[in-house]
């Protein structure tokens, strides 16, 4: 295996054992939240190895991905929703719930699956990356004494900001950039895309290795 196959595969070892530390979950009383959090995570490696295997036999796996992105942004909403407290962030969920939806079959419809499908990216990433932010607010606000380095959806928000902040506007450009500077792409893609993937499951695992004290699930 040479330096850029090892680059590339090495975020899968990282995804991997992040779905492997959240099922810790399923004891200790932890809440369903991150009990739903770590299915998610380990739905996400499955979906990662299909797109692994597929690129390595050769496949356009362009729907493996279309796929993993509606079912990571409903799932992140819907985390969230049971997360955030206010209730017009809470509404704007509801919303997004339609609207991504509707997003998501007229993309299909007038695009295809067989392309990667940049607007639904780039309108979901969006999305998420405004309740994360709303998160931290409510973090900021709250008068609650714990630290927030103990809380997992510190972590989690943390990770998400920074990853979809940095991977959004590139995916969103990706057929674009792909057809006028592939060189780029593919450096961007490998390094830089790569790197991201990597933060956010360290901080995946962070945020369910944070030794949060439950009492019991909810």
């Amino acid at each position: 295996m040479d330096v850029e196959q090892f680059i590339s595969t090495f975020p899968l070892f990282v995804v991997g054992l992040a779905a492997v530390v959240s099922l810790i979950s399923f004891r200790d009383h932890y809440p369903t939240v991150l009990k739903k959090m770590s299915l998610l995570w380990v739905i996400n490696f499955f979906i990662d190895c299909a797109g692994h295997i597929t690129k390595h036999l050769g496949v356009k796996n362009h729907w493996i991905y279309n796929i993993h992105y509606w079912i990571m942004y409903l799932a992140l909403a819907y985390l969230y929703q049971r997360q955030i407290q206010n209730e017009y962030v809470r509404r704007s969920i509801s919303w997004f719930y339609v609207l991504f939806s509707i997003l998501v079959v007229f993309e299909s419809i007038c695009f295809g699956v067989t392309d990667l499908q940049t607007i639904i990216i780039v309108a979901g990433g969006v999305f998420i990356i405004f309740l994360s932010a709303s998160y931290f607010r409510q973090l900021y606000l709250s008068e609650e004494t714990e630290r927030i380095t103990r809380d997992p959806w510190f972590w989690f928000s943390f990770g998400f900001l920074i990853n979809f902040g940095g991977t959004v506007p590139f995916l969103g450009m990706l057929n674009y950039l792909w057809e006028r500077f592939p060189q780029f792409t593919h450096f961007y893609y490998l390094y830089f895309s790569n790197s991201f993937t990597i933060f956010l499951n360290i901080l995946i695992i962070a945020g369910f290795l944070c030794r949060r004290n439950y009492q019991k699930s909810h």
